[in-house]
Formats: structure tokens, sequence, C-alpha cells
């Protein structure tokens, strides 16, 4: 595997893999299987893999959240090595991301306006902001994201759709614990018992999934949020369309999604199923 700290150098490298399938997997580190699992698709899928890790402050709205997000560089790299990415992109200065930075609009109509856009003002909008300058400085065919973070996935989806970036964004199978849990690099700040507690998330949403019917939502919302409460402190516990995020319309046939935030201790985790 080749490692890049700036752009230029790894736009020069690409630049011998003209006409191939370039799969782009951007992490922002701490790698579990979850990120292992998205390179591995990327590597069946294509003929290039590249990797970025940047802890993009933009789009943190807690500074005490971003400080704490756990980096250990050595131990990623050697996993991205155990699964074959053959580029990295490791820019050690926030400028060398930004530089060639350009305005741009999207209209994301309701998707940036519920669930985390309301809860985290401002997230998306940076999280738009340098997946739109990676796509630029990879060129990447195909970008691979998890569907954990569902609404991010939605909304990267419609920015390449709006500003035609011609990149096919593949959304992969959220990659779990023995239990259930969500791998996510934010486990790794939970305690112990923390971490027993944590199971509640996928727990209450399979409990969601057993007990929709389709028009018994606001019901079934109210009953997960109160599980929930008995264990973190939850932000919200939602039942919404999979296409577009909004409401669920009585007599919808298409796909349903819970979705989930709640804080155990001063981690907040996040979970998402389909449940029809």
């Amino acid at each position: 595997m080749k490692v890049f700290t700036t752009q230029e150098s790894l736009k020069e490298e690409l630049k011998k893999h003209s006409g191939k399938t370039i799969g782009f997997v951007p992490t922002m580190g701490a790698l579990h299987r979850g990120h292992t699992s998205l390179l591995t698709k990327a590597k069946t899928s294509c003929d290039v893999v590249v990797c970025s890790i940047f802890v993009n402050p933009t789009q943190f709205n807690d500074p005490k959240d971003y400080q704490s997000y756990p980096i250990q560089i050595e131990e990623d790299k050697k996993k991205l090595e155990e699964v074959g990415c053959d580029l990295l992109y490791l820019p050690n200065d926030v400028k060398d991301v930004y530089m060639n930075e350009k305005e741009f609009n999207v209209d994301l109509g309701v998707l940036d306006q519920v669930m985390e856009g309301r809860n985290r003002p401002g997230h998306f909008k940076g999280v738009m902001r340098v997946v739109k300058l990676l796509f630029e400085i990879v060129n990447p065919t195909h970008a691979f994201f998890g569907l954990k973070d569902y609404q991010q996935y939605l909304i990267v989806k419609k920015m390449v759709d709006e500003l035609d970036m011609g990149i096919h964004i593949v959304g992969c199978e959220t990659i779990r614990e023995a239990d259930g849990l969500a791998m996510s690099s934010r486990n790794l700040l939970l305690t112990f018992t923390q971490r027993q507690v944590a199971t509640t998330l996928i727990k209450t949403l399979h409990y969601c999934k057993d007990h929709y019917t389709g028009s018994n939502i606001a019901d079934l919302e109210k009953r997960s949020l109160a599980m929930m409460q008995q264990y973190g402190e939850p932000e919200y516990f939602v039942i919404r369309r999979a296409d577009n995020l909004e409401e669920v319309p009585e007599g919808y046939t298409g796909e349903v999604r819970a979705f989930v935030v709640c804080r155990i201790g001063k981690v907040r985790l996040i979970d998402n199923l389909q449940i029809n």
C-alpha cells in the first residue's frame, strides 16, 4: 500500500490508473470491521482501492467530541494492508484537503432538517464540504458508505446526483458485534458496563420491527423511546420512509426504517434498522 500525505502526490499516482475503476472509502480512522468490510466490498468491485483517513473538524458540533475522537494511525495502516487497500490519502495538514475548495449549493429538501440535521446543526454541511473535496481529489468511479450512518448516505447520494459528479454511491449493510451492537469507532470510548448497556439500541430497534404494523407509528416511537430512557439518554427514536426520511403516510408500502440516537455516559451512539 502506498501512502500519500498531499493531494498532489496522490493525484500524480492516480494518473497511472487512468481508465480503471477506482473504489473509494473515506474514513476518519480508528478503523474497525465495519470499515474493512467497505474496503473488501471495494476490492471485489473495483480495480484500485483508495482509502482516506482524515478527522474532519468541520463536521463536529462539539469541540470536545472532536478532541476525544480516537486516533490510532499505525493500527489503521496494518488493517488497510491486510484488506489489500492500494492507496491511502493521509493528509498531515487540514489545509491540504481544503486548498482548492469552491462554493457550491445543494438543495437537500428535508434530508438535513430532520434527525441528525435537527440535532447537530451544520453537521451535514461539514460532511458535504469534505466529501465533495475528497471526491474531487480522488475522482473515484465508486464510493462506499455504511448504512449505519443512513442519513449521511442519503445526503451524499443526493449531493452526487445534484452536482452530476458521476460517482456510483454504494450503500453497505451495517456490520455488528456478536451481540448486535453496530460497529463504531466510538465504541472504544465505552466503559465495560456502558458497553453492556449499549446493546439496548439494537434490542429496541428489533422490538420496533417486531411490533410495527404500519398504523401504530406514533405509539411505537413513544414506547421505544421509553425503553431507551431506562438505560441511557436518547435524543430521538423515529420511524421514517427510507427513501427521503419523511414521515410514513397511511398505507405506505415502500421501505421503512427506525432510527435511534442515544447517549450512553458521554458517548453518542447511532443506529437504524429496516422494520418492514
